[in-house]
Protein backbone atom coordinates (compact mmCIF):
# COMPACT_ATOMS: atom_id res chain seq x y z
CA UNK A 1 0.00 0.00 0.00
CA UNK A 2 2.95 2.28 0.66
CA UNK A 3 4.31 2.12 -2.97
CA UNK A 4 0.44 2.73 -4.26
CA UNK A 5 0.64 6.15 -1.96
CA UNK A 6 3.87 6.82 -2.86
CA UNK A 7 3.29 6.51 -6.49
CA UNK A 8 0.48 8.96 -5.97
CA UNK A 9 1.95 11.56 -3.99
CA UNK A 10 4.80 11.44 -6.99
CA UNK A 11 1.45 12.05 -9.86
CA UNK A 12 0.46 15.09 -7.45
CA UNK A 13 3.85 16.41 -7.47
CA UNK A 14 4.22 16.31 -10.99
CA UNK A 15 0.95 17.49 -11.59
CA UNK A 16 1.44 20.97 -9.28
CA UNK A 17 4.51 21.43 -10.75
CA UNK A 18 3.35 21.33 -14.19
CA UNK A 19 0.67 23.18 -13.23
CA UNK A 20 2.97 26.03 -11.34
CA UNK A 21 4.63 25.98 -14.76
CA UNK A 22 2.29 26.62 -17.18
CA UNK A 23 -0.26 29.20 -15.21
CA UNK A 24 2.04 31.05 -12.36
CA UNK A 25 4.14 32.92 -15.00
CA UNK A 26 0.32 34.63 -16.20
CA UNK A 27 -0.93 35.12 -12.47
CA UNK A 28 2.35 36.17 -10.71
CA UNK A 29 3.80 39.51 -12.68
CA UNK A 30 6.66 39.57 -10.14
CA UNK A 31 10.04 40.06 -12.09
CA UNK A 32 12.23 37.48 -12.02
CA UNK A 33 16.02 37.23 -11.80
CA UNK A 34 17.68 35.22 -14.43
CA UNK A 35 21.03 32.92 -13.64
CA UNK A 36 23.27 32.52 -16.60
CA UNK A 37 21.14 31.19 -19.03
CA UNK A 38 18.94 28.40 -16.80
CA UNK A 39 15.40 29.06 -16.27
CA UNK A 40 12.75 29.00 -13.68
CA UNK A 41 10.71 26.85 -16.47
CA UNK A 42 13.55 24.86 -17.00
CA UNK A 43 13.44 23.69 -13.70
CA UNK A 44 10.30 23.25 -13.68
CA UNK A 45 10.42 20.73 -16.59
CA UNK A 46 13.88 18.74 -15.02
CA UNK A 47 12.06 18.10 -12.03
CA UNK A 48 8.57 17.22 -13.82
CA UNK A 49 10.52 14.70 -15.53
CA UNK A 50 12.40 13.66 -13.02
CA UNK A 51 8.98 12.63 -10.74
CA UNK A 52 7.72 11.66 -14.22
CA UNK A 53 10.35 8.95 -14.70
CA UNK A 54 10.52 7.75 -10.96
CA UNK A 55 6.90 7.20 -11.30
CA UNK A 56 7.16 5.08 -15.03
CA UNK A 57 10.52 3.43 -14.36
CA UNK A 58 9.49 2.19 -10.79
CA UNK A 59 7.80 -1.12 -12.16
CA UNK A 60 9.89 -4.18 -11.68
CA UNK A 61 11.00 -6.72 -13.70
CA UNK A 62 8.11 -9.30 -13.01
CA UNK A 63 5.15 -7.77 -14.22
CA UNK A 64 4.85 -5.16 -17.36
CA UNK A 65 2.71 -1.94 -16.89
CA UNK A 66 0.90 -1.51 -19.99
CA UNK A 67 -1.99 0.54 -21.12
CA UNK A 68 -4.80 -1.94 -20.09
CA UNK A 69 -3.02 -2.57 -16.82
CA UNK A 70 -2.44 0.85 -15.79
CA UNK A 71 -5.16 0.61 -12.66
CA UNK A 72 -3.91 -2.64 -11.54
CA UNK A 73 -3.59 -3.37 -8.12
CA UNK A 74 0.55 -2.88 -6.37
CA UNK A 75 2.26 -5.16 -8.77
CA UNK A 76 -0.29 -7.01 -10.14
CA UNK A 77 -3.02 -6.72 -13.05
CA UNK A 78 -6.19 -6.72 -12.82
CA UNK A 79 -6.56 -10.03 -14.55
CA UNK A 80 -3.67 -11.53 -12.44
CA UNK A 81 -6.17 -10.54 -9.68
CA UNK A 82 -9.27 -12.10 -11.09
CA UNK A 83 -6.88 -15.03 -11.43
CA UNK A 84 -5.92 -15.47 -7.96
CA UNK A 85 -9.53 -14.59 -6.85
CA UNK A 86 -10.34 -17.73 -8.72
CA UNK A 87 -7.76 -20.11 -7.45
CA UNK A 88 -8.56 -19.01 -4.01
CA UNK A 89 -12.28 -19.23 -4.87
CA UNK A 90 -11.99 -22.91 -6.32
CA UNK A 91 -9.45 -23.92 -3.32
CA UNK A 92 -10.92 -22.41 -0.74
CA UNK A 93 -14.73 -21.98 -0.91
CA UNK A 94 -15.76 -23.87 1.90
CA UNK A 95 -12.85 -22.02 4.19
CA UNK A 96 -13.05 -19.46 6.38
CA UNK A 97 -11.91 -15.91 5.32
CA UNK A 98 -8.66 -16.68 7.08
CA UNK A 99 -7.67 -19.76 4.90
CA UNK A 100 -8.86 -18.37 1.86
CA UNK A 101 -6.16 -15.48 2.66
CA UNK A 102 -3.68 -18.41 3.48
CA UNK A 103 -4.21 -19.93 0.08
CA UNK A 104 -3.70 -16.41 -1.59
CA UNK A 105 -0.77 -15.75 0.62
CA UNK A 106 1.05 -19.23 -0.71
CA UNK A 107 0.48 -18.21 -4.53
CA UNK A 108 1.66 -15.07 -3.56
CA UNK A 109 4.41 -16.38 -1.62
CA UNK A 110 5.60 -18.14 -4.49
CA UNK A 111 5.83 -15.97 -7.43
CA UNK A 112 8.48 -14.20 -4.92
CA UNK A 113 9.78 -17.22 -4.64
CA UNK A 114 13.11 -18.15 -7.42
CA UNK A 115 11.87 -22.05 -7.48
CA UNK A 116 8.70 -21.05 -9.37
CA UNK A 117 7.62 -18.47 -11.94
CA UNK A 118 7.16 -15.13 -10.98
CA UNK A 119 3.79 -14.53 -12.63
CA UNK A 120 0.14 -15.10 -10.50
CA UNK A 121 -1.31 -16.70 -13.68
CA UNK A 122 2.15 -18.75 -14.04
CA UNK A 123 2.16 -20.34 -10.44
CA UNK A 124 -1.37 -20.98 -10.67
CA UNK A 125 -1.35 -22.94 -14.41
CA UNK A 126 2.13 -24.48 -13.36
CA UNK A 127 1.45 -27.97 -14.64
CA UNK A 128 0.11 -30.78 -11.92
CA UNK A 129 -0.08 -27.60 -9.08
CA UNK A 130 -3.25 -27.11 -8.50
CA UNK A 131 -6.39 -29.69 -8.99
CA UNK A 132 -9.17 -27.05 -9.61
CA UNK A 133 -7.00 -26.10 -12.92
CA UNK A 134 -6.96 -29.81 -14.02
CA UNK A 135 -10.86 -30.35 -13.17
CA UNK A 136 -12.21 -26.53 -14.23
CA UNK A 137 -13.44 -25.43 -10.90
CA UNK A 138 -10.95 -22.44 -11.31
CA UNK A 139 -13.25 -21.44 -13.88
CA UNK A 140 -16.13 -20.93 -11.99
CA UNK A 141 -17.13 -17.39 -10.68
CA UNK A 142 -15.29 -16.07 -7.49
CA UNK A 143 -17.30 -14.97 -4.44
CA UNK A 144 -16.81 -11.45 -3.31
CA UNK A 145 -15.07 -12.99 -0.19
CA UNK A 146 -12.34 -14.68 -2.37
CA UNK A 147 -11.90 -11.10 -4.08
CA UNK A 148 -11.28 -9.60 -0.62
CA UNK A 149 -8.84 -12.59 0.50
CA UNK A 150 -7.03 -11.75 -2.51
CA UNK A 151 -6.23 -8.01 -1.97
CA UNK A 152 -5.66 -9.04 1.43
CA UNK A 153 -2.90 -11.35 -0.04
CA UNK A 154 -1.37 -8.71 -2.14
CA UNK A 155 -1.20 -6.57 0.57
CA UNK A 156 1.39 -9.01 2.30
CA UNK A 157 -1.12 -10.50 4.82
CA UNK A 158 -0.10 -14.11 5.41
CA UNK A 159 -1.94 -16.30 8.14
CA UNK A 160 0.42 -18.85 6.06
CA UNK A 161 3.31 -17.58 8.37
CA UNK A 162 5.40 -17.84 4.61
CA UNK A 163 3.79 -21.26 3.06
CA UNK A 164 4.69 -22.51 -0.07
CA UNK A 165 2.55 -25.25 0.07
CA UNK A 166 -0.91 -25.90 0.93
CA UNK A 167 -2.99 -29.26 1.41
CA UNK A 168 -6.05 -31.24 2.63
CA UNK A 169 -4.69 -34.43 4.22
CA UNK A 170 -8.46 -36.10 4.30
CA UNK A 171 -8.55 -35.08 0.13
CA UNK A 172 -4.74 -35.02 -1.14
CA UNK A 173 -3.52 -37.65 -2.95
CA UNK A 174 0.36 -37.30 -2.84
CA UNK A 175 0.65 -37.42 0.98
CA UNK A 176 3.99 -38.56 0.98
CA UNK A 177 5.10 -35.52 -0.83
CA UNK A 178 3.76 -33.28 2.09
CA UNK A 179 4.79 -35.26 4.85
CA UNK A 180 8.85 -34.06 3.56
CA UNK A 181 7.69 -30.39 4.18
CA UNK A 182 7.48 -28.27 7.50
CA UNK A 183 4.32 -27.93 8.48
CA UNK A 184 3.93 -23.78 9.46
CA UNK A 185 -0.03 -23.63 10.32
CA UNK A 186 -3.36 -25.73 10.06
CA UNK A 187 -6.38 -23.29 9.39
CA UNK A 188 -9.84 -25.34 8.67
CA UNK A 189 -9.41 -27.84 6.61
CA UNK A 190 -6.10 -26.96 5.28
CA UNK A 191 -2.64 -27.82 6.20
CA UNK A 192 0.24 -24.78 5.11
CA UNK A 193 3.82 -26.04 4.74
CA UNK A 194 7.04 -24.67 3.58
Amino acid sequence: MQQLNFKKTIILLTLIMITNMVFLPYISSVPTARAASIEKDDIYTGLGLMFLFIVLGSDNDKTKVDSDDFYSYRDFSSKEMEVLASIINAEARGESYRGKVAVGAVIINRVYHPSFPNTIKDVVYQPGQFTPVRNGMINLKPSSEAYKAAYAAVEGEDPSRGSLYFYNPRTAKNQSFFAKRKKMVKIGNHVFLK
